[in-house]
């Protein structure tokens, strides 16, 4: 007996889905995100490339599709890792907000694909509906706190811990 197969996907499909799984956008209503689906862009990078540089500035959020991506920040020439961005992760999304320098690099451990959203366009359908700017301002906002917060908590078991935190203070 035969099983029943399920129709081939586009490209817009596939990225309607992992826009629905990605909880950054889980607030935003399915119209939204169709439009979204429809403005990103797949983009391939092979083992060693990177998705940005630290000090890069752009204007794009990016969504891990495929692969593993490492996070690392050089100062005084001394490079040091501070972790992985796994599949399905979102970051980068300040730069949806306004041109922001990136304080870190992230390169592809292996052949990953991100989907990458633009500011100009995510601006574009944001201005079309206030509410959703506002879910999505509250978002940034709820992960800047959430990010601090963690930082905390950890600075809290390191004895002198040299960091200093306060972006929810800004």
């Amino acid at each position: 007996m035969d099983t029943p197969q399920k129709p081939p996907s586009c490209e817009y499909d596939r990225n309607l889905e992992l826009l629905l799984k990605a909880e950054i956008f889980s607030k935003f209503p399915i119209e939204r995100l169709r439009s979204y689906a429809l403005l990103v862009k797949r983009m391939n990078y092979q083992a060693g490339g990177y998705v940005f540089h630290q000090g890069d500035t752009d204007n794009k959020a990016y969504l891990l599709v495929q692969g593993s991506l490492s996070i690392t920040h050089t100062y005084s020439d001394k490079p040091s890792t501070h972790g992985t961005i796994t599949q399905g992760r979102v970051f980068g999304t300040l730069a949806l907000l306004a041109d922001t320098e990136r304080l870190f690099s992230v390169e592809a451990v292996v052949p990953s694909t991100c989907l990458i959203l633009p500011r100009p366009k995510a601006l574009s359908e944001l201005d079309k509906d206030p509410e959703n700017a506002k879910t999505f301002i509250k978002i940034i906002t709820d992960r800047l706190s959430h990010w601090e917060k963690n930082c905390l908590v950890e600075a809290a078991t390191i004895e002198s811990c040299p960091c200093k935190y306060g972006v929810s203070l800004i």
